[in-house]
């Protein structure tokens, strides 16, 4: 949803929460106390208002460790699916490359310049909870526990 003249700032990472029970209202406090010294902070002299102007909640789903999985699906498949999800909302802007390491793994039944060890399924057969973070900013507080 588009409103002229705002700017959309989210806060990534909240608690689990079940998807039926959810309560849409709870969290808004945090997310205020959170954001605000954030938009004075880097706004500063950018904007009229320094606080939110209207507040939404939303949702997504993330893996357990926060990253992309993309992959094939193997085993008995092999090479003819492939799989690619966990995006958690940030599929918009790596759309790109995602699209690209797709295609040619669709295409060509391989990746050429991009790495994906790191976004393997298989990942979480070793660890469930999938890939370790080294530095504490690479991930939410509410991922991987």
């Amino acid at each position: 949803m588009e409103f002229s003249g705002l700017i959309k700032i989210a806060m990534h990472g909240a608690h689990p929460c079940d998807l039926d029970r959810r309560d849409w209202e709870s969290g808004s406090g945090v997310l205020v106390d959170s954001v605000v010294p954030w938009i004075e902070q880097v706004l500063q002299g950018c904007v009229e208002v320094g606080r939110p102007v209207m507040m939404q909640a939303c949702m997504y789903l993330m893996t357990p460790d926060g990253d992309f999985i993309i992959d094939f699906l193997g085993e008995e498949f092999g090479k003819d699916v492939v799989v690619a999800e966990g995006f958690s909302s940030h599929d918009f802007k790596m759309g790109p490359v995602v699209g690209r390491i797709l295609a040619e793994m669709v295409i060509d039944g391989e990746v050429v310049g991009f790495e994906l060890k790191h976004f393997r399924l298989g990942r979480f057969e070793e660890d469930p909870k999938g890939n370790a973070k080294e530095f504490e900013d690479q991930v939410s507080s509410h991922v991987n526990p």
